[in-house]
C-alpha cells in the first residue's frame, strides 16, 4: 500500500499536510483499493465495516486523530461483542481496521499504526452443514424435467454438486467455459480474481451437453438462462435452491449453494479423494481452508477408514495372519 500511496496526486498531498477528516480517509482508502484493482465485493465490505466503525467512534465520542490502541481494545472492539456479532464478524471488521490504519500510517496521517497490536479472536470451526444421500435424492427430484426451467435448475444443481464451485462462480458460467474434450469447467474469476479448471464427469457432460440443446442459440454465451433469454442471475439461483429445499421437507441445515460446496467437499474426501486436489478444484488459496474439511469430517472419515482398512481386510480374509494381539503368525 506504501509503494503506490507515494504516488498520489495533489489533493492527497494537500490532506497530508492538514487534519484528514474520517470520511476523506475512508473516500481516500477506498480509492486506494479501487487502485489494486480489488474486487468489488471487497470493496463494499471494506465500506460497510468502515460505516460501522464510524458508528462506534461517534457512539464513544472518540476522534479518529487522537485514537489509541488503549480505545481499540477497550472500547471500540467490546462495543462490536456487545452488539451480539459472531466472533467471526468481529475478526473480519479487525482485519478491516487493520488494512485502513496501515493506509493512514503510510500515507503520513498517523504517527504509529495504532492496530498493529489487534489480534484476532480464537475460534472453534463452524458446523459445516451437507446435505445426505436422502436429501439429494429429494432435492433433484424437485425441478420439473420436462420443463425448460425445471429441467436447467436440475442441472445446475448437478453441476454445483459435482465441482463445488461457489454461487457466482455458478451463475457467471458461460458456454465457452465449458471444455467438453477435457471435461472440465473454466472459472474465469474465483475468489480473488483467480481462474482455475474444475473437472466434470461423464454424467454431467451428458447433462449439460443436453441442456445446451435446450437452450438453443442466442446473442450472448451467459450458460444460464431464464425464459425471455437473459441471464439467470446469482439472486434468482439462490431463491430457486431455497425455494426446493423447503419443498423437500429439509430441515435443520442451511440450504443453500455453499452447502452443495460442502457436500461434494465432503464426499469427495470419503470417497478416497487427495486434499492436495480437493484445494486445487475448490480453489483455496490457503491448505488450512482445505484441511478444515478434514477436521469437521474426521468422525465420517474414521468410519470411511474402518470399511477400507488394509488390516480389517486382511484381518477378514487371512484371519490365521495376525493374531488378536496384531502379531503375525508367519514371523
Amino acid at each position: 500500500i506504501c509503494e503506490v500511496s507515494s504516488q498520489k496526486n495533489d489533493p492527497a498531498k494537500r490532506l497530508q499536510s492538514s487534519n484528514v477528516t474520517f470520511d476523506e480517509a475512508v473516500y481516500l482508502f477506498l480509492q486506494e483499493c479501487k487502485i489494486r484493482n480489488l474486487t468489488e465485493e471487497t470493496i463494499r465490505r471494506y465500506r460497510k465495516g468502515l460505516t460501522k466503525f464510524k458508528q462506534h467512534l461517534e457512539t464513544k465520542k472518540l476522534n479518529l486523530g487522537t485514537l489509541t490502541p488503549y480505545d481499540l481494545t477497550h472500547r471500540i472492539i467490546p462495543g462490536m461483542l456487545d452488539e451480539g456479532l459472531a466472533l467471526r464478524t468481529v475478526n473480519c471488521n479487525l482485519c478491516i481496521l487493520k488494512e485502513f490504519f496501515k493506509f493512514l500510517t503510510c500515507e503520513g496521517w498517523m504517527e504509529t499504526n495504532i492496530s498493529s497490536e489487534l489480534k484476532p479472536f480464537k475460534v472453534q470451526p463452524s458446523l459445516t452443514h451437507t446435505f445426505t444421500d436422502g436429501h439429494l435424492q429429494r432435492l433433484l427430484a424437485q425441478p420439473d424435467r420436462f420443463t425448460f426451467t425445471g429441467y436447467r435448475n436440475y442441472v445446475m444443481m448437478l453441476v454445483l454438486l459435482e465441482t463445488g464451485i461457489r454461487l457466482k462462480e455458478l451463475a457467471n458460467l458461460r458456454i465457452t467455459d465449458i471444455n467438453f474434450e477435457e471435461g472440465s469447467l473454466h472459472i474465469q474469476q474465483g475468489k480473488g480474481r483467480k481462474a482455475r479448471q474444475v473437472p466434470i464427469q461423464r454424467t454431467c457432460t451428458f447433462e449439460l451437453k443436453r441442456y445446451l440443446q435446450e437452450r438453443g442459440t442466442l446473442e450472448h454465451d451467459r450458460l444460464w438462462v431464464n425464459l425471455d433469454n437473459r441471464p439467470f442471475k446469482a439472486t434468482g439461483i439462490r431463491s430457486m435452491i431455497s425455494r426446493y429445499c423447503k419443498a423437500a421437507g429439509i430441515k435443520g441445515i442451511q440450504c443453500s449453494c455453499h452447502t452443495f460446496r460442502h457436500t461434494m467437499a465432503k464426499q469427495y474426501l470419503l470417497n478416497g479423494g487427495d486434499i492436495f486436489t480437493l484445494k486445487s478444484i475448490l480453489g483455496h488459496e490457503r491448505m488450512e481452508t482445505t484441511e478444515m474439511y478434514v477436521e469437521l469430517f474426521s468422525r465420517d472419515l474414521q468410519i470411511q477408514h474402518g470399511k477400507f482398512s488394509p488390516v480389517e481386510h486382511l484381518v477378514n480374509e487371512f484371519p490365521d495372519a495376525i493374531d488378536i494381539n496384531g502379531v503375525s503368525q508367519y514371523e
